[in-house]
């Protein structure tokens, strides 16, 4: 492992056993992978190329975590994810812990779907509505942050999103000293409360569904998804964590992306625009945490859109 990346002669090394006899001829990283690093392993065969997932530093976690969170996708009749082929700790040949999975047919969402026409977008939502409901029918015991268990349970949905974004929020504070939104931030939520209780029981989320994440085919017959990634956030509580989300990240106002999400999902949900705009102030300050001191110029952005939440009221 160099600070380049993955090198070809690590990526053939690996692939001797989880693909025999595939001949590497090359390897890209690929946009987006989170805190992790990932790249397409290029085959003299297309048919055997891979995707490495490289975790950082002390993240070995991550490795145990995608691999549950997969398993317990597979084992409940979710087949539209990657196949995991092999994988090896900090202790393995890389020096960090890696994950090794098929590489699903076809590209990121977000790369074609500027380029779709209505019926193709309302398809495509409907297919990530169907896909999005099919993970939700997994049942969780608790709320929470998951490992390979769910970590620190909380018994009810607004005990869970509270201690989210107290974390978030805080962290927000800590850095920026700005307590007059952040306390905006925790009036707002408060005054919303009853909205956390619509919520009947928790499930697993992916907790970072959009078009990013959503692999994709161009067909004659129009966009067929061939399945979602990048589980690292995944969390066990509201559904409602996703659908907002999704809606905050990729749909920006679309109706025809709207229309075609609930179609898929089985119908719109109920209190649905206030519930969305609940959950995304909380998703906001995660942002912004994410982002910040890693861009220059977006933390201040995500910020701008947290007073509009509030004063929109």
């Amino acid at each position: 492992m160099t600070d380049d990346g993955l090198t070809r002669e690590q990526a053939a090394e690996i692939l001797r056993e989880a693909v025999p006899g595939a001949e590497v001829t090359g390897v890209v990283r690929l946009v987006g992978g989170g805190v992790s690093g990932a790249y397409e392993v290029l085959c003299a065969d297309p048919e055997q190329n891979v995707v490495i997932k490289v975790y950082g530093d002390r993240e070995g976690w991550r490795l145990s975590k995608e691999i549950s969170v997969y398993r317990l996708l597979r084992q409940h009749g979710v087949t539209k994810i990657p196949r995991l082929l092999t994988g090896a700790g900090s202790d393995g040949l890389l020096g960090r812990a890696y994950l090794v999975m098929s590489k699903l047919r076809g590209v990121a969402a977000d790369r074609l779907s500027p380029e779709m026409s209505d019926a193709d977008l309302r398809s495509l939502y409907r297919q990530m509505g169907e896909l999005v409901a099919q993970i939700h029918t997994i049942s969780q015991e608790a709320y929470g942050y998951r490992g390979t268990e769910i970590i620190d349970p909380q018994p009810t949905n607004e005990a869970c999103m509270k201690s989210v974004l107290a974390r978030a929020s805080g962290a927000y504070l800590e850095a920026t000293g700005d307590r007059e939104l952040y306390e905006a931030a925790r009036e707002y939520v408060s005054a919303r409360t009853e909205l956390f209780a619509l919520c009947e029981a928790p499930v697993l989320i992916h907790n970072d569904f959009h078009e990013g994440n959503i692999i994709v085919e161009q067909t004659v017959d129009g966009p067929v998804i061939s399945g979602v990634i990048d589980v690292e956030n995944a969390m066990a509580g509201d559904p409602i964590v996703d659908l907002s989300k999704t809606h905050s990240y990729s749909i920006r106002g679309s109706q025809v992306k709207l229309e075609g999400l609930f179609e898929g999902y089985g119908g719109a949900i109920v209190e649905w625009e206030r519930r969305f705009r609940l959950f995304q102030m909380v998703h906001l300050f995660e942002l912004w945490g994410f982002f910040y001191g890693r861009e220059p110029g977006t933390p201040e952005g995500i910020i701008e859109d947290i007073r509009g939440l509030i004063a929109a009221g």
